[in-house]
């Protein structure tokens, strides 16, 4: 029967992610999460989801940290077990996480405390940890994690894979394989390299042979391991290090990862041979150095300061390989959000090139031009789909959901041409000019006749109309295709281009701008396909503020924006306590799946964008960087997508679109006015 405390939690909420920021450690990409549960019982934190090589492929996941106590008879783990727990960053530009579980039984009073980096240059991380108790007691630790390498099938958690332990150059070492990736875990305690038991189990099997290294470590509640050699299936691994009669012990884990076994056993052990301190002094200094690239926090306060360099270092942990950054590292409900969402690059993209990271924006325009539709490909709609892009994709460009959303093809003109003005490169202007005229040519295509683009899916996902946003983008995006056609000489596609924006904007109210039950606003589609309560026409939107901020079709000071803006107010849209709106009234893409109190920092960053800009609150982006979001955070100090009434972490974090706004709120604040607002069609 299954473990149900075992079980893989629904782990959403990442405190922390951790990377390195060169390509010479092969992307390994780690979370930590501090659980918040009492109900379950859960208060303690620990290494969860961790890839390598690609991430949106885990290697392993759910790593604790136990402790036997042989004198209390009893284990002792870090999630189910800890009475507080906290997650920490080194600072705000070196993401090295410290984990530290405390404890509070006869006998086991103290601490647990991990802290972990990445390898610079050898693709896998160190953990470091270290037990401190107030009393001397004959203890054991150990070290268990799901193994979790599951292939590119996220619908299959429970595809075969082997794990066998092996012995090298006098170390011991369990390696795990799906065929193509493979992991190798060792530990040294004082030069003692071997395991004191291991086991490779079943992740979830509470009894029996079979049964999971957890159940076997936790449940089994005796300090000793019933030690296997080698196994298939859905595994889980637990090895333990014996301290003896002590209050405190400190020893290393290394996970090396490779495409073969040879090549992960070698990046462990020169792990382990390196040490912690050594790694950790070249962590630090790579990403110190990466950070001389790009802006410091540029007020004076210290805490946004904080708060904007960890937007930064957070987009880098989750700018893959590909050069694509993915949306977030969780995965709610078992729905992963490790893709790479054209519309999120965008915005990501925005920010990056605001806070002077030029490296990273033109890696994101690459993975744009690289990923872009350029064959005659027709979608399940019958749209041929030639200059577009996919909903969102894989990191390997293999594309995932595949409806047609319209700031998904003017975002990525926008993009091109944001880059381009801020680094005057006309290399970078040629570079992506027939992406970007391929993606005009498809909206100028995309025509419904009566002078609006056909229908098209909104931002949420979930309504095909006229939506709102997208529309926007669309315009946006032929404006910015204006000014890249004239720079380029091609003066009557740039034409063209204003030309057909106008009439789309001349027309962008009659279509978007409605009466609703919460008065007269901007809402999330005109004509929806797809009914819900309310429906998409009769609903204001936060997502419609970005039609003031950054596509620049409606004037701040319009009626339509005062009047959505007066809808926000609504007890419907409100976000409870905190001063944070959410996507519409009637959201329930929340935790239960039923509106709640809470709201997305985002949205309430684009409405007050819209507040500032229009003049009906000057203060409204200085308050929300200065006050509001830093009651939003993870302790780590990272954003999420979702918060809850009373502000607290609610949904989905780290969430790369929650930093990007965030740093660009900043930004605005600083200069004084919005940036990376697309041209206005005027072409002058």
């Amino acid at each position: 029967m299954p473990v149900e405390s075992n079980a893989p939690s629904v782990p959403s909420d990442k405190d922390a992610i951790l990377s390195a920021p060169g390509e010479e450690g092969a992307n390994v990409l780690l979370t930590a999460n501090r659980y918040d549960d009492p109900e379950r019982g859960r208060r303690g934190a620990i290494i969860e989801e961790t890839s390598a090589f690609r991430s949106d492929i885990e290697l392993f996941y759910d790593l604790h940290a136990l402790a036997w106590n042989a004198d209390e008879e009893h284990t002792l783990d870090a999630r189910d077990d800890a009475v507080e727990s906290d997650v920490s960053y080194a600072s705000s530009t070196v993401p090295e996480i410290t984990l530290e579980n405390r404890f509070d039984e006869p006998g086991s009073t103290g601490a647990l405390t991990q802290r972990v980096v990445a390898s610079v240059d050898t693709c896998g991380l160190l953990i470091e940890t270290d037990a401190e108790f107030e009393t001397v007691a004959e203890r054991t630790f150990y070290t268990v994690a799901d193994l979790g390498i599951h292939g590119h099938d996220h619908e299959d958690p429970n595809a075969v894979q082997e794990a066998f332990v092996t012995e090298r150059e006098g170390a011991e070492l369990v390696v795990a394989t799906d065929g193509d990736r493979w992991l190798a875990l060792a530990q040294d305690r004082d030069g003692d390299r071997e395991f004191d038991g291991r086991r490779i189990g079943h992740t979830g099997v509470a009894a029996g042979p079979d049964r999971s290294a957890w159940a076997d470590i936790y449940e089994g509640n005796d300090g000793f391991v019933d030690d296997t050699e080698r196994d298939e299936g859905n595994l889980d691994v637990g090895v333990g290090v014996y301290v003896g009669e002590t209050d405190a012990a400190s020893w290393l884990t290394t996970v090396g990862f490779g495409y073969g076994e040879d090549a992960a056993v070698e990046h462990a052990l020169r792990l382990l041979d390196r040490g912690y301190e050594s790694e950790r002094e070249s962590f630090a200094a790579a990403w110190e150095e990466w950070h001389e690239t790009v802006s410091d926090g540029p007020t004076d306060d210290a805490a946004v300061n904080d708060l904007y360099e960890r937007s930064l270092t957070a987009m880098k942990c989750a700018q893959d390989g590909c050069c694509g950054v993915i949306a977030g590292a969780f995965k709610p409900s078992d729905m992963t959000y490790k893709f790479i969402w054209p519309r999120d690059q965008v915005i990501i993209t925005q920010a990056l090139i605001a806070a002077g990271a030029e490296h990273e924006a033109r890696l994101a325009l690459r993975w744009f031009d690289e990923n872009q539709i350029t064959g005659d490909v027709v979608d399940d709609r019958g749209i041929d789909r030639h200059g577009t892009w996919w909903q969102n994709y894989f990191v390997t460009g293999e594309a995932h959901w595949r409806a047609l959303q319209l700031d998904q093809v003017g975002g990525p003109i926008y993009a091109h041409w944001l880059v381009w003005r801020e680094t005057g490169d006309d290399d970078l202007l040629d570079e992506h000019y027939d992406m970007s005229r391929r993606a005009a040519k498809f909206l100028l295509s995309y025509d419904n006749g009566y002078g609006f683009p056909e229908k098209h899916q909104d931002p949420w996902e979930e309504i095909w109309g006229h939506s709102t946003e997208g529309t926007a983008a669309a315009i946006a995006g032929l404006r910015a295709m204006g000014e890249l056609a004239d720079a380029r000489g091609d003066e009557a596609f740039a034409e063209e281009c204003r030309e057909r924006a106008a009439v789309w904007a001349d027309n962008f109210e009659k279509y978007c701008f409605k009466s609703t039950p919460y008065g007269d606003a901007l809402v999330t589609a005109d004509s929806p396909e797809t009914p819900s309560d309310p429906p998409a026409d009769a609903r204001p939107d936060a997502a419609a503020f970005m039609a003031v901020w950054p596509w620049n079709v409606v004037d701040a000071e319009a009626d339509a924006v005062a009047a959505t803006l007066d809808a926000a107010d609504d007890e419907a849209w409100v976000a409870g306590d905190s001063p944070c709106l959410g996507r519409y009234p009637g959201d329930h893409y929340t935790p239960t799946g039923a509106v709640e109190d809470g709201g997305w920092p985002l949205c309430e960053a684009y409405a007050d964008v819209a507040r500032w800009l229009g003049g009906g609150d000057p203060d409204a982006v200085a308050d929300h960087a200065f006050e509001d979001a830093h009651e939003w955070t993870t302790t780590a100090g990272l954003l999420p997508e979702r918060v809850d009434g009373s502000g607290g972490v609610r949904w989905n974090s780290n969430l790369q679109w929650s930093q990007a706004t965030y740093l660009l709120l900043v930004e605005n604040h600083v200069r004084g006015e919005a940036f990376g607002l697309a041209p206005d069609g005027r072409g002058d």
